[in-house]
């Protein structure tokens, strides 16, 4: 630290840093205390306040006299075992972010810079308030740049060695990657070599890193959105193809969201040992604008629907979902386009959007007396109970069924739509836990229960990270 930023008590000691105040924090006699202490000013807090930039502890102290020393204390050696990890989400034009602290579990900062390189480029920020700012960023790294300044600006963090480690979110990690892992040169090299296969996704993902690198010395860790379906058996993972397509091209079923569904699945497994039920089987619906659908069986996952890319499975926000292959073939030839063409049609605009116009299910449920927006409904529920119905025959039972995300977390019609099918297997829904969204939102003489559970992939990456440190 630098000399002018020493406190320098009444005596012409001088305090060094946090850990040292502790220090004499302990044996100050109560005349040294309250000449720094009195009505008139808290020279303690102060130091905190503008040169630790440690505010929220500043105002926890402010009213403290010298018999609550012990209390002081306690609240400065909580704050230096604070646990920051900054956890990001690099799309191709984005940067989500969540800075977490682990002993709290609070989220001290978090938004959006979405728009890169656009000229309506903005920054969103959650912060006491939802706060908006226009800003001019050309790429990851200024993202980056751009995110820690806020939260220096913000004193959300001292100094940037207040964050431990950066969580990566990374969409794919094919067959390289079954487990979350530190970042060094020889990581980087094999995200790269999978961005043939995840051209959408993986090179965003690599540019935040290589960025974090250039501006910070952190620990880094990536989290894999595939890694947890790497337990799926080769029957249901292989497709029908020549086999060679799958030696050389590794061309198979990979799932995605598959962050979140082990966060629940560590829920639910925690929820079933309390109710000592053992090998518990489940069903876990990842309902946002990218859907997919888990089957967890003895706490792994079994069967997922998305594939080898995102697209695959359910009808989604603006994804097609599962199709015929062949109608890719017959687009390419009646209209003439080619890969980046048909891509942005089955990625950008299909499924709910293609339907009815509108891909949010919030704006659908609005208009549903309009017939594609009643029509896109029913597609949606259909595919969600023909995957329901499979992985309970595929499971031979089920114990249960998770709803998560967006619309699996606050459209209780759709839940309702899906779930009356299933009163076949005795599942009984309760519809005024239904419709408060409630944990569970089954009958108590339900033969199945029905979870709602709200997504934390961010949560999820910072622990994982966490323990992968070991910090």
């Amino acid at each position: 630290m630098n000399p002018e930023h020493y406190f320098v008590l009444k005596s012409g000691e001088s305090i060094k840093s946090l850990e040292e105040l502790i220090l004499f924090l302990k044996n100050m006699d109560k005349e040294t205390f309250e000449y720094h202490v009195n009505d008139a000013k808290n020279d303690f807090a102060n130091w905190m306040r503008y040169v630790f930039k440690a505010s929220k502890l500043a105002d926890k102290i402010a009213d403290y006299s010298y018999q609550d020393r012990k209390h002081i204390i306690s609240l400065i050696e909580r704050h230096l075992k604070e646990l920051k990890v900054l956890v990001v989400n690099a799309g191709s034009s984005s940067l989500k972010f969540q800075l977490i602290e682990f002993h709290s579990r609070d989220v001290l900062f978090s938004g959006i810079i979405d728009a890169i390189n656009l000229d309506n480029c903005k920054m969103t920020i959650f912060f006491d308030e939802i706060k908006e700012l226009k800003v001019s960023v050309k790429n990851h790294e200024e993202a980056i740049k751009l995110l820690l300044d806020s939260m220096l600006e913000h004193e959300i963090i001292g100094n940037i060695n207040d964050i431990k480690a950066i969580g990566h979110r990374v969409v794919h990690g094919g067959e390289y990657f079954k487990e979350p892992v530190i970042i060094d040169n020889d990581v980087i090299s094999k995200l790269e070599l999978l961005s043939n296969i995840a051209p959408l996704h993986n090179p965003p993902n690599v540019a935040c890193i290589k960025a974090c690198q250039k501006l910070v010395s952190i620990p880094q860790v990536t989290v894999f959105d595939t890694s947890f379906h790497h337990t799926i058996a080769r029957d249901k993972y292989l497709y029908g193809l020549p086999y060679d397509f799958y030696n050389k091209y590794k061309i198979r079923k990979y799932g995605f969201h598959g962050t979140n569904h082990k966060y629940i699945t560590k829920l639910l497994m925690e929820y079933y040992k309390i109710k000592k039920k053992k090998n518990p089987k489940f069903i876990i619906c990842h309902l946002g604008n990218g859907c997919s659908i888990t089957a967890v069986k003895n706490g792994k996952s079994f069967n997922t629907s998305m594939g080898f890319t995102p697209t695959d499975g359910l009808i989604m926000g603006t994804r097609s979902g599962s199709l015929d292959p062949y109608i890719a073939v017959h687009l390419e030839k009646i209209l003439g386009i080619g890969y980046d063409e048909l891509g942005k049609i089955l990625n950008k605009q299909s499924g709910l959007l293609g339907i009815s116009g509108y891909s949010d299910m919030r704006m659908i449920r609005k208009y549903q007396r309009e017939d594609r927006c009643k029509l896109a409904m029913d597609m949606f529920a259909d595919r969600l109970t023909h995957y329901i119905g499979a992985y309970i025959a595929e499971l031979n039972g089920v114990d249960g069924i998770a709803f998560t995300a967006g619309i699996g977390e606050n459209a209780h019609y759709i839940r309702k739509k899906v779930l009356d099918n299933f009163r076949f297997l005795g599942l009984r829904l309760d519809p005024k836990k239904n419709l408060k969204n409630d944990f569970i939102i089954t009958r108590k003489d339900s033969k199945i229960e029905v979870f709602v559970i709200k997504a934390n992939e961010e949560l999820q990456i910072a622990e994982e990270t966490k323990r992968l440190l070991k910090l």
